[in-house]
């Protein structure tokens, strides 16, 4: 097992619950025992301010998310262009996700936080202004969204990396499942509000996306608690420490089998979500209605986090995977055919019902790998390499919409994800590393065949 380090102390941490939080967090760090009963999460102040500020956020973001290329589409006509901005944003995140890490391991990771959630801020406001006064070209938009999702890669890592000292141990998998949930209502309310705000003027979702902003700038300014990692021997340069985190993650079985695997996955599901957007949209649909739409996607990972604890009493993480990748394979070529309706959305929601019991059970495992000062980089590491292939996805449905059809463009990424499939299935990467890991912290849940020593 990795020992982990215990954070420098934050001479903010006055609230008496977040005192009892953080005792917890360090009895944990020092091997000590912990109360039996851990604070419940809807009682944890500090989780419950991250929560609020980001259920608001990224029902902003998920607004303007669908606003950029309906935006860009307003100002070029060009359904290839709006893929060629979403893919740059992507690439963006890719290059910059390993230094925000790195970035999140050396800093206050509250302070990272509120700094990468007030630039935002700032740039969605500036943004709104010039739509408002129609000084806004596509250029400009593909700035703004690479600032955003720049701030991105480095709040995310921050957030990630911080809640083993806001939660206890026990309760990480709960927690990040109620994460989980959270992200699948902003993905529920976000599009739908997007479409709608959009009706009402181009530069609407860029307001409501600022503001959001601001509202999560307040609540993780109330989060109470140690933030900072504390790191054993001399500061080394940011490069070394990126390397120090790939790996740590290329070490770990599980881990590396997830990042051989994710990828396919992630490509695929990005790739369908962007085609049905851009393809409703060439077909006469209203933004109002493509919003919905995305809304309805957003029910399947919804009703997926709700049964979150009992799939994970069920089915291990592999099993899981394959019934997903599977599934997914049949249900986007369903999607394939529905298309240009509105319905497509259903065959694509359905998919979505096992992500968020696998990303709990996977997120959970890769805290406890990870040491305090490299949570940060190991999530950046595991997150840069599951969705780099998807920062081509955008690119890819562009040019299959621009050159044969919506339809053409869901059947490739149902290939892509069949192939995900295929490795799922005749592969023991996923499967042996699980077995393993559960091998390793306790004998008792080693699979038949696996060594408990």
């Amino acid at each position: 097992m990795l020992q982990l380090s215990r954070p420098i102390t934050d001479p903010t941490a006055d609230s008496p619950e977040a005192t009892a939080v953080n005792s917890a967090a360090d009895r944990r760090v020092a091997g000590e025992p912990t109360a039996a009963t851990p604070v419940p999460l809807r009682r944890n102040t500090g989780f419950r301010m991250l929560w609020i500020g980001q259920v608001v956020s990224d029902t902003g973001t998920n607004a303007a998310l669908i606003a950029y290329p309906l935006l860009i589409l307003a100002l070029t006509h060009s359904a290839a262009l709006a893929g060629i901005v979403g893919t740059v944003r992507l690439v963006v995140q890719i290059v910059l996700g390993l230094p925000g890490g790195a970035v999140s391991d050396r800093f206050d990771r509250r302070l990272v936080m509120i700094a990468s959630d007030s630039l935002r801020a700032a740039v969605l406001g500036l943004l709104a202004v010039l739509v408002l006064v129609h000084l806004v070209s596509w250029p400009v938009v593909m700035v703004v969204s690479v600032i955003d999702g720049a701030a991105n890669v480095l709040f995310d890592p921050s957030a990630s990396a911080a809640l083993p000292a806001i939660v206890e141990d026990s309760q990480l998998e709960q927690a990040y499942a109620a994460t989980e949930a959270r992200g699948y209502a902003a993905s529920l309310v976000g599009p739908a509000l997007g479409g709608f705000l959009f009706g009402l003027g181009n530069s609407v979702p860029f307001v409501g996306d600022a503001l959001s902003y601001l509202v999560s700038v307040g609540t993780v300014s109330r989060i109470r608690g140690r933030f900072r990692p504390e790191r054993s021997g001399e500061r080394k340069s940011l490069g070394h420490e990126v390397s120090e985190g790939l790996r740590l993650v290329w070490r770990s079985p599980l881990l590396r089998a997830v990042v051989l695997l994710a990828p396919l996955i992630n490509f695929a599901f990005n790739g369908v979500i962007f085609t049905i957007t851009v393809a409703l949209r060439q077909h006469g649909i209203s933004p109002g209605i493509i919003g919905l739409a995305q809304a309805g996607i957003a029910v399947g990972g919804l009703l997926g986090a709700v049964v979150a604890p009992r799939l994970q009493s069920r089915l291990p993480l592999w099993q899981m995977a394959i019934v997903m990748t599977v599934a997914a394979t049949a249900l986007f070529s369903v999607a394939a055919l529905v298309l240009p309706s509105p319905l497509v959305a259903l065959p694509v929601a359905i998919t979505l019902v096992l992500a968020p019991a696998a990303n709990a059970a996977l997120f959970a495992a890769m805290l406890r790998i990870a040491p305090d000062d490299m949570r940060g980089r190991v999530t950046s590491t595991v997150i840069m390499a599951a969705t780099g292939l998807a920062a081509l996805s955008p690119l890819v449905a562009g040019l299959l919409l621009q050159n044969v059809s919506g339809r053409w463009a869901v059947g490739a990424f149902a290939a892509a994800i069949g192939v995900a499939a295929i490795m799922c299935i005749a592969l023991p990467w996923l499967r042996d590393a699980e077995a393993t890991a559960a091998a390793a912290t306790d004998p008792a849940k080693a699979a038949p065949g696996v060594a408990s020593g």
